[in-house]
């Protein structure tokens, strides 16, 4: 009996904690990518991810490797609305632990209250695309950022 009756404690317990934390938000993946979507036009789809982002007490920079084809144009669609604080965007053509890596776009060109942006590319095999997340002012709290890839072929 009590072996069935601590665990269910402590479930119940988490769950309580859980419901009280402030700062996040949900994410609503199925409408974050409907809006996204909209954006990919003339492109056709070809993938998406949805990433959670922490923000921490410090800033952090979280990178995701994205390989592509040669030969064939893409469209990089974000769509960040459901992040309590502005986060930066970034695209590489190499990694962060590369000297010689170029920036090819960045969110802080365009005004700071946009929450969706895109980016078009041609002729080259990988890109990186950093989220820059800025320090927290309290605590720690959480969002989320779609990403989603289209295509053209030439």
């Amino acid at each position: 009996m009590k072996t069935i009756i601590i665990p269910i404690l402590t479930l119940t317990f988490i769950f309580i904690l859980m419901s009280f934390q402030t700062g996040n938000i949900l994410c609503n993946a199925k409408e974050m990518k409907e809006k996204a979507s909209a954006l990919l036009d003339p492109y056709k789809y070809d993938s998406s991810e949805m990433t959670k982002i922490l923000y921490k007490t410090k800033e952090s920079v979280k990178e995701v490797e994205v390989p592509l084809f040669i030969g064939e144009k893409y469209r990089f669609v974000f769509e960040m609305e459901a992040l309590p604080k502005h986060v930066e965007v970034q695209i590489y053509n190499k990694d962060k632990t590369s000297k010689n890596r170029k920036l090819l776009f960045s969110s802080k060109e365009s005004a700071s209250d946009k929450k969706e942006f895109q980016f078009d590319v041609t002729r080259v095999r990988t890109v990186y695309v950093d989220y820059i997340v800025p320090q927290a002012e309290a605590g720690a709290y959480t969002g989320c950022a779609v990403f989603m890839l289209g295509y053209r072929l030439k």
